[in-house]
């Protein structure tokens, strides 16, 4: 079947006899389709017109859409690349195409700082013109979502482009250094596969894509940096790890200060990137190492502790991890926190805007998964749902976008929907093993089964899977990015705040608490419950102030010494 856009091609490629009327009518065209912005900047740069189909099949409706979902991500280039290529199946090429084309009509109109509200378009949701509520608690109209920087200083560093923004390994390094390459595939397989003579425990693949990144930046940053501003440096494709960190004495560490020196000064890194840095570097180091250590810690030993470097490199952690502890947030609070009942009142908001969907539309689902209104209204439930999951299960981004209806996600004996978690499915698995059920309320049971059976088929697409949610326009699974953008934006629309999933496990445990009367008792099962120790949840996700924490005791005392009659009436 001729798609709209192909027929308007048609049109545009057979119409007019004379040049001037030609261009006429071609104008005339282009002004009144939905997509007519971004062809006209295809065209103009040379760039395939098919990529409009592309955008179509995506679900994407219009030249402005495309513009408002590509806003956020000026600053980001690369972030925009990578959504285009996981979420939306798009192949690299195309989607440099793509980015090339979105960030000249965003440059040409001048709407990244001018975009209204209403325009923005979220990640992994259908654009909707019906159904927008507007409770009594959310009146005010909120500033624009692009225009709430939470982290002042994250964004002047991603302008800064004279300090080295792109200092990372180039994409085409297996090419230019193949030995380098081949070193950090064995990495990776260093990281994830077990092995007898392995002195650390494998880790998954998810936590060592985060320590081969961060091998890649200082890899990068020694070609591109270090060795260019060095004498005697000549770079060949024989380039190794193996000649970078030359030896295990502490001596061979300067190379690694030098990375780390250069971040804080060149990139103002805050301690916490730091440590992660560090952690991800000395795993680095005990790969080099892995032929030289005769460490064993089945005796009590510290892995690689017989290894110089690794014992320096940790010393450097330590020393960031002090820092880390006692140094000030880097972001603004005051722009993404929320208490716990207004969290608990843009989920009621949410539910009010599914309701009025359903209200307003008559929609059959048995029509077919394509259906648009279909797919506003499964869109709006997937969002609904999802931040009533974290509200009743506030755990990690990771365990809402995994979710397999009938593995990790299905009904118990008693027909309750539950969360299952095996050792491999959650961060912590390998210290508390076998997760306890995480229970949802029953009341949330009819939302979900109407979900699943009624709604969530619009967003299958073409595709089978067991994921419990999807991307709207392509089916794929959620990925991480998608979930951060469904809950700060919701949390945005709502209360003018860019809430991240990960600060709702902080914004429960402090509420809890701060504002309870919850014994040890239970604030211990909480922690197991949300996967961490009784510890963690004081030292980690108690956002509390001193003040607000010893208030307590200031009470305490105060009612010690009136009862004993210190006070003076």
């Amino acid at each position: 079947m001729i798609s709209m856009h192909s027929l308007f091609i048609l049109f545009v490629t057979l119409g007019g006899d004379d040049e001037a009327g030609g261009n006429h009518r071609k104008k005339l065209l282009l002004s009144n389709a939905p997509f007519a912005q971004f062809e006209e900047t295809l065209m103009r740069l040379n760039l395939p017109v098919e990529l409009v189909d592309k955008v179509e099949a995506c679900g994407f409706q219009s030249s402005s859409e495309l513009v408002s979902f590509a806003t956020d991500f000026v600053d980001r280039p690369e972030v925009l690349s990578s959504l285009l290529i996981e979420d939306f199946d798009f192949q690299p090429l195309d989607a440099h195409r793509m980015r090339s084309a979105l960030f000249a009509i965003c440059k040409k109109q001048h709407e990244v700082e001018s975009l209204d509200p209403s325009d923005a378009t979220e990640v992994s949701s259908v654009t909707s013109n019906a159904g927008t509520i507007s409770p009594e608690d959310f009146k005010s109209k909120p500033i624009a979502y692009k225009k709430v920087i939470v982290n002042e200083k994250a964004k002047r560093r991603r302008k800064d482009n004279g300090g080295g923004k792109d200092y990372g390994l180039p994409s085409n390094y297996a090419d230019e250094y193949p030995r380098l390459a081949l070193e950090l595939d064995e990495f990776f397989k260093f990281l994830t596969i077990p092995k007898a003579s392995a002195q650390d425990a494998p880790i998954r693949a998810t936590t060592a894509d985060v320590y081969l990144r961060h091998a890649k930046l200082f890899l990068g940053w020694y070609i591109k940096i270090y060795a260019a501003t060095t004498d005697n440096q000549e770079l060949s494709k024989d380039l190794s790890i193996f000649s970078i960190i030359r030896n295990k004495e502490k001596k061979s560490a300067k190379v690694l200060l030098d990375f780390i020196l250069w971040l804080r000064t060149t990139r103002n890194i805050s301690a916490s990137y730091e440590a992660n840095i560090l952690r991800g570097l000395t795993k680095l180091v005990k790969y080099r190492f892995e032929e030289e250590s005769e460490a064993d810690p089945a005796y009590g030993e510290k892995s690689f502790d017989d290894i110089a470097l690794v014992r320096e490199m940790r010393k450097f952690h330590r020393d960031a991890s002090r820092r880390q502890a006692i140094s000030p947030r880097s972001s603004n609070e005051d722009k993404k926190w929320l208490s716990w009942n207004e969290y608990l009142d843009v989920i009621k908001a949410l539910k009010e805007e599914v309701s009025q969907l359903l209200a307003s539309n008559s929609i059959d689902w048995k029509v077919g998964v394509n259906d648009a209104k279909g797919k506003q209204i499964a869109t709006a439930f997937q969002r609904y749902i999802i931040l009533a999951i974290f509200a009743s299960v506030p755990d990690r981004q990771r365990t809402v976008r995994e979710l397999e209806i009938g593995r990790t996600f299905l009904k118990d004996d008693g027909g309750q929907w539950i969360i299952k978690h095996g050792p491999d499915d959650y961060k912590t698995g390998k210290t508390y093993g076998d997760r306890p059920p995480l229970v949802l309320p029953a009341e949330m049971n009819p939302t979900i089964d109407e979900f699943i059976n009624h709604w969530r088929p619009y967003l299958c697409s073409d595709k089978t899977t067991d994921y419990l949610f999807l991307q709207p326009r392509t089916g794929n699974q959620l990925s991480g990015n998608s979930v951060y953008q469904i809950v700060s934006r919701a949390c945005h629309k709502y209360t003018g705040k860019k809430t991240n999933p990960h600060l709702l496990r902080d914004m429960l445990v402090t509420h809890v608490r701060g504002s309870s009367n919850a014994s040890e008792k239970e604030l211990e099962a909480l922690a197991l419950y949300m996967g961490h120790s009784i510890s963690m949840q004081r030292n980690s996700y108690d956002r509390r102030t001193i003040k607000q924490k010893v208030a307590p005791a200031i009470n305490l005392l105060q009612v010690v010494n009136n009862d004993k009659g210190v006070a003076i009436d």
